[in-house]
């Protein structure tokens, strides 16, 4: 994922010896699935660790590469049921990219070997090795394993146990669509909203988003590919039920469908125009990990292992934070790391833990929250995503709440 690739980025950058081990067989999406990703408070952190030859290019990884960056930028939050504008959510150094050719990018010279699951990990006598058990029968012995593999971890299941690693779960549902449409359809829905990123709080209870996911072929319309979704509360007995009945991607379009009628444009003609056989269809439910809980602490081996981005916090995405942790991880490590002369390896990682789990687990927290809030239309106006946008930290929408 990007969290390891940034961070792989940054120790080659710095000289310092690493291997990729990614278990898919190529950066190809994962059963074609792809998505747009929000970089802002953390945009310096990657050009940092991409370093200026592959940072000039960056336009590449954009949604739209023929776009001007704007600086700064602001997405649109509309109301879902008038398409009223609410607000304009500004933030500098605010990139959207698409996850593939970001990964392409950040790619490009680094050491990856493919097709490797990982098993397990064993930890040698001397406080110094760990080994890197794969399910091809391969190992692979260093001093130090970085867990980056996403929000189902193998690597936190193989630190905290089975039951500890699980996602909290949350009751929210979402279900997201990618399509194309006719090129006057395109050229509409585009046009009437922001070219890029639109926020859609329904008051119904509901929430939306309509996206530009693909508009490398500029000036073929048709080509653009779009992404939107629309969320909603659902108990966790609901999901139970539903998950039992087999729904499928086709049944939760056709409730899909159905919500969308309640919605504005872009919202109601995206899904008005999507064929009933549509099959980039993609039903999530919610949940979170936090790191700094304490049946959540892990025994990092002395230095020898520990977690990055999703692997160590994932969390909820209607505040667009989980990128911007991920990167800041990985800085964290590539400032640190350097440091083996004067430090402990064990010292190292402890700091770097001290810092990733109240940073990464506070966003948690703080993106729970403002998920529930934005699902809650007397609550919305109030959430961290209208009081204080994407910027970092929570400290100035505590203080205007009156949180501890």
């Amino acid at each position: 994922g990007c969290s390891g690739l940034a961070l792989a980025s940054g120790l080659h950058s710095k000289g310092i010896p690493y291997k990729v081990f990614e278990r898919d067989l190529s950066l190809s999406p994962r059963n074609g699935r792809d998505w747009g990703m929000a970089c802002h408070w953390a945009s310096p952190l990657l050009a940092s660790m991409l370093g200026d030859a592959k940072w000039s290019r960056i336009s590449e990884a954009w949604v739209d590469p023929h776009l001007p960056h704007k600086e700064p930028e602001a997405f649109h939050q509309y109301n879902g049921k008038t398409g009223e504008l609410i607000s304009k959510i500004g933030a500098s150094n605010m990139y959207r990219f698409l996850r593939s050719r970001l990964r392409v990018l950040m790619a490009e010279g680094l050491v990856i070997q493919f097709s490797k699951k990982l098993e397990t990990l064993s930890y040698a006598d001397d406080s110094k090795n760990v080994t890197a058990h794969f399910a091809d029968g391969t190992s692979e012995t260093g001093r130090l394993v970085i867990g980056a593999d996403g929000s189902q971890s193998r690597v936190r299941r193989l630190l905290v146990g089975t039951d500890q690693a699980k996602l909290k779960r949350l009751p929210l549902a979402a279900t997201f669509v990618t399509s194309s449409f006719p090129a006057d359809l395109a050229v509409k829905l585009r046009s009437s909203v922001h070219p890029i990123l639109n926020s859609i709080v329904h008051p119904d209870n509901m929430v939306g988003m309509f996206s530009t996911l693909d508009a490398i072929d500029k000036d073929r319309p048709e080509n653009w590919q779009f992404a939107f979704y629309i969320s909603r509360s659902v108990s966790l007995e609901q999901q139970d039920a539903e998950t039992a009945a087999g729904l499928g991607i086709h049944g939760w379009l056709q409730r899909c469908k159905e919500e969308a009628k309640s919605f504005a444009d872009p919202v109601r003609a995206a899904f008005d125009n999507l064929p009933d056989d549509a099959e980039k269809v993609y039903h999530i439910y919610n949940g979170n990990w936090d790191p700094n809980l304490p049946e959540h602490a892990w025994d990092n081996h002395g230095g020898r292992v520990t977690l990055v981005g999703d692997a160590a916090h994932p969390m909820t995405y209607h505040r667009g934070q989980g990128l911007n942790h991920s990167l800041a991880d990985g800085f964290k490590l590539v400032e640190l790391l350097p440091n083996l002369e004067n430090r402990s390896q064990a010292d190292l990682i402890d700091a770097y833990e001290a810092e990733m789990r109240p940073r990464g687990g506070e966003e948690v927290q703080l993106s729970e929250t403002n998920s529930f809030m934005m699902h809650d239309w007397e609550k919305v106006k109030d959430s961290p995503m209208m009081k204080m946008g994407v910027t970092y930290g929570s400290e100035k929408w505590k203080s205007e709440n009156g949180k501890a």
